[in-house]
């Protein structure tokens, strides 16, 4: 199949710009696993390629037992990488392309506010089910003025590390940071119980990471975050208009709002989440207390808040309880 390679000798200037020797879609009734080729296959050796799709997930197998060795035909890898993966439907092969050079945008950064317009998207504004969080460290400004901007950029390190891990860990769709707040997005796409309980796992991940920083840390730190975490039909809108490079995305709506301002009455290591949240949840590691009338006079404080979205419930997470945290807290 490849006996030379007409991009071998080309020089990158950036380590976003990536070569691709192969790449194919092996397509089924139900899902489409995406192969990806970016180094020559060598004799004797297996090939290693990244797939990816919605029902197998993604990653790079060796594949030893490939018909054709290094001369393998799209066929036989796509057949090889079946037998590894356990797969034992029938398949096509479609969009073959060889020797080309594509612009690499990490996964984090597609889910960014803005990200680099490729493949070429067109404005786009759609309705969407989803899981909103914010969460904000609280006592932050006051304290960023009483220390030097090291320390507070090593917060900002902190957190945004975190951020990036939980992309890995509980697949959130989009994230901005605000400062020393966060907002994370969720869509519904299947299940919803599990992207509820996405959305609620990673609210008490960011409560654990901070919390041991805090404890480590030498210096007076801001206490900790306060979150919440709202459902509900959304907007997204998709925009190129004003710069025809990038993409510019946010989520619009009434649960927007509602996950906002919520977020502003909770204290540092809450979680409080609508009703909407509390419904879907089914991890029995949570437990939901209504709070509605303990922060009745915080709610008439907010603005926009409709009657029908006054219940309001703090997540106790079975394993994060009073102790654990007094444990945290104790240096």
């Amino acid at each position: 199949m490849m006996t030379n390679d007409p991009i071998g000798s080309v020089e990158y200037a950036s380590s976003l710009l990536r070569p691709i020797r192969l790449s194919f879609d092996i397509l089924f009734d139900d899902d489409t696993i995406h192969y990806c080729l970016f180094d020559l296959p060598m004799a004797e050796q297996p090939w290693y390629g990244y797939h990816q799709s919605k029902l197998y997930g993604s990653g790079m197998l060796p594949l030893s037992d490939v018909a054709g060795k290094e001369n393998a035909t799209p066929e036989a890898v796509a057949e090889a990488l079946c037998r590894e993966i356990g797969i034992t439907k029938s398949f096509t092969i479609g969009n073959v392309r060889r020797n080309y050079v594509d612009l690499h945008i990490p996964e984090f950064v597609r889910r960014s506010l803005i990200r680099p317009n490729h493949p070429v998207e067109s404005p786009s504004a759609q309705r969407a089910r989803a899981y909103i969080l914010f969460a904000d460290l609280r006592g932050f400004s006051t304290w960023s003025l009483s220390v030097n901007p090291e320390q507070v950029t090593r917060i900002f390190e902190v957190i945004s590390e975190r951020v990036v891990q939980m992309l890995i860990d509980y697949h959130y769709d989009y994230w901005k940071l605000l400062g020393d707040g966060i907002m994370l997005v969720w869509e519904v796409t299947d299940d919803e119980t599990t992207t509820a309980d996405n959305a609620i796992g990673a609210a008490f991940e960011l409560h654990k990471k901070y919390w041991y920083y805090w404890k480590e840390d030498e210096a007076h730190l801001p206490e900790g975050f306060g979150i919440a975490i709202c459902g509900g039909d959304v907007v997204k809108y998709a925009s190129a208009t004003f710069f025809e490079s990038v993409v510019i995305t946010d989520y619009l709506g009434p649960v927007v709002n509602l996950a906002a301002r919520l977020q502003s009455i909770a204290k540092a290591g809450q979680v409080l989440v609508n009703k909407q949240v509390s419904k879907k949840s089914r991890f029995n590691g949570y437990s939901f207390e209504n709070v509605s009338d303990r922060l009745k006079n915080e709610l008439d404080n907010l603005k926009g808040i409709p009657d029908s979205e006054r219940v309001i419930f703090q997540v106790i997470h079975k394993y994060f309880g009073p102790d654990w945290l007094n444990f945290c807290h104790t240096r």
